[in-house]
């Protein structure tokens, strides 16, 4: 059953009202039952980092890592052993907040942000008279002032946009992205300036999690609490009261960090009884992806580590509990993954679900023990992609492959080889063609930029929405668009980012400093124009220098090909891009819808050049 807000108080004598004789009138008078209004319930979510599903001490029964207060959660709530996170850290929590995968989103792992035509799920409580809080990492966007945390649906945050940043470092007032550290870690937030904070990270965003818990149990709205740690993540670096508790060693350092987050977790728990709203709070916890095996074996039993898209990379703990006595000590066993968190949390609170989501709530399996939806799920990470068959039982796995280097795909049965480790030697054909099918087509959905194009018959008009994947700037990025033989002048433009025109047999493409061009053939009623490359931007301590390559094609035929070791400066990503001359409609010609893809054409073969030049001239 949901969860419920409205409680009739005392028995009814009827189906509808009780009958009160009053003394002195002789009569009855009738009174309606009055309802009492429970409060919304607020929600913590605390999202983990790099904990494996053998770090949780209950999944495994795990007596060699030490966490008392999660295991308890879990018994207070539901422990789920099949959930499955992602590869690493970005796109956990893009699939976290949007309910969709996050290749949607561009996060290929590294991603620009979600752009703010996505609703999140604080914006989506918000809606319901949430405030909502986001404490600690963030990692899922900081180039851009439209990706950090209060554009996107927290009233407040505080913490670190990314772990590169953490110790503070700065060269000409700029901050140097450098080495992670747990120690006076350097931190910020919408209301305060960026300074050095004393103590151990974790025990400061603990301490700021309880200050803030306690002024919004003060307010009359219900919260979202969004808690992010960096424990166990490396640098492995325990506080000491912890370190001194274990023997000086790599695993040893790993189980005192991990002994000090549950730590943290139970404070915040206690705190929640302490201030009586744990009874009105849904807290849950989950991590991001699975272990990295270099201290202790993380994902035991599964085979895989964080990074691969193998069951130990992927498989995490979860646990949620929920208020009340319905859901206590028990355990979930189906297939659910990190999107199907903000659904089912909707659901259970009575929340309309939003549409355009690729998760699904599991909370009515939950309830009835009945079996939760199917369907099968895809990752991508790194060159290489995962399938994992709607049954549960096959997962289809590519290796990293290089573009051009031929594709031999592995294929797992997690019925017979529940750690994943063994492939089988046979493939069974119609699982494995039915597999790749469908991965072919959702590679195709998800990499294809669902924007919003407002036209003229000509094509004259105005490109807007996903604007952090529809601008270029970073990661793979193709733009292609079909012009007639007569149309002339500005085909795209978005203002101080980039440009594409035509005059007479030439085109020219200039981003920035890079400027591309090529010639026309012979004469067609569409020629399809492509320009598709890479924007690298440096985002961490230890990723290579910024630059961009960027490929022009014209009616299938590379046109010109250039790179620079420099960045495409983007000011404002949000900026329409405009298609044509909305202000000259006149112009002669046409001009076709434009695709846009979060990859470069090279990288899937899905979209390959052949792929994207048989539907650019195409206007359905």
């Amino acid at each position: 059953m949901r969860i419920t807000y409205v409680l009739l108080l005392g028995l009814l004598a009827t189906a509808c009202d009780r009958r009160l004789e009053t003394s002195g009138g002789g009569g009855a008078t009738e009174l309606a039952a009055s309802p009492t209004i429970m409060p919304k319930p607020n929600v913590l979510v605390i999202m983990v980092d790099d904990l494996g599903f053998n770090d949780l001490a209950i999944n495994n029964d795990n007596t060699s890592i030490h966490t008392p207060n999660l295991d308890q959660l879990a018994r207070e709530g539901v422990r789920f052993t099949r959930h499955y996170a992602t590869a690493v850290c970005s796109p956990a929590r893009v699939a976290l907040l949007t309910a969709q995968y996050p290749e949607r989103n561009g996060f290929l792992p590294d991603g620009r942000g979600i752009s703010p035509e996505v609703v999140t799920m604080p914006e989506r409580l918000q809606r319901e008279g949430y405030t909502t809080w986001h404490i600690g990492k963030w990692h899922i966007g900081d180039l851009h002032r439209t990706a950090w945390p209060d554009h996107q649906g927290f009233d407040h945050w505080f913490g670190f946009l990314n772990q590169w940043r953490l110790a503070g470092k700065h060269k000409k007032g700029q901050i140097k992205l450098s080495r992670p550290r747990y120690e006076n870690p350097w931190l910020e937030g919408d209301s305060v300036e960026g300074m050095h904070y004393e103590g151990h990270l974790e025990n400061v965003l603990t301490d700021k999690a309880i200050d803030v818990i306690t002024d919004l149990s003060q307010a009359s709205e219900p919260w979202f609490l969004n808690l992010w740690s960096y424990a166990p993540h490396t640098p492995i670096s325990p506080a000491v009261e912890f370190a001194n508790l274990y023997p000086d060693t790599d695993a040893g350092r790993f189980r005192a960090l991990v002994h000090q987050l549950d730590h943290n977790i139970g404070r915040v728990l206690k705190h929640l009884d302490t201030l009586g709203v744990r009874d009105n709070t849904i807290v849950a916890v989950v991590s991001d992806n699975g272990g990295t095996t270099r201290q202790i074996d993380n994902n035991a039993p599964f085979y895989g580590e964080k990074a691969t898209v193998l069951e130990g990379g992927l498989r995490t703990p979860l646990i949620i509990a929920w208020p009340g006595e319905d859901n206590r000590k028990k355990v979930f066993t189906q297939t659910i993954t990190t999107m199907d968190v903000f659904p089912t949390l909707l659901e259970s609170m009575g929340i309309e679900v939003p549409t355009e989501i690729d998760g699904v709530s599991f909370y009515n399996s939950i309830q009835t023990g009945e079996p939760a939806p199917t369907r099968t799920l895809f990752w991508e990470h790194a060159l290489s992609y995962s399938v994992l068959s709607a049954d549960g039982r096959w997962r289809l796995y590519s290796p990293p492959t290089f573009p051009g280097t031929p594709i031999t795909p592995k294929l797992y049965d997690l019925r017979a080889d529940q750690r994943g480790e063994h492939s089988v030697s046979t493939f069974p054909e119609p699982e494995l063609a039915a597999l790749l099918k469908e991965h072919r087509s959702w590679s195709e959905d998800v990499h294809w930029v669902k924007t919003q194009f407002v036209g003229d018959e000509s094509g004259n008009g105005f490109l807007s929405g996903m604007s952090l994947q529809r601008t270029p700037g970073f990661g793979g990025y193709t733009f292609a668009i079909g012009v007639s033989a007569d149309r002339e002048g500005e085909l795209a433009v978005q203002d101080d980012v980039w440009s594409l025109k035509r005059n007479a047999k030439t085109v020219t493409a200039n981003f920035g400093d890079l400027v591309l061009s090529g010639s026309l053939g012979e004469s067609k009623s569409c020629h399809s124009i492509v320009l598709s490359g890479v924007f690298y931007r440096h985002t961490s301590a230890y990723a290579g220098p910024d630059g961009m390559t960027l490929t022009l094609y014209i009616d299938g035929k590379k046109a010109q090909s250039s790179e620079l070791a420099t960045y495409l400066v983007v000011d404002d990503p949000t900026v329409p891009t405009v298609i044509g001359s909305p202000k000259s409609p006149e112009r002669s010609g046409l001009i076709y819808p434009p695709i846009v893809l979060n990859t470069s054409i090279d990288t899937f073969p899905v979209w390959s050049l052949g792929a994207v030049d048989q539907r650019v001239c195409n206007r359905t």
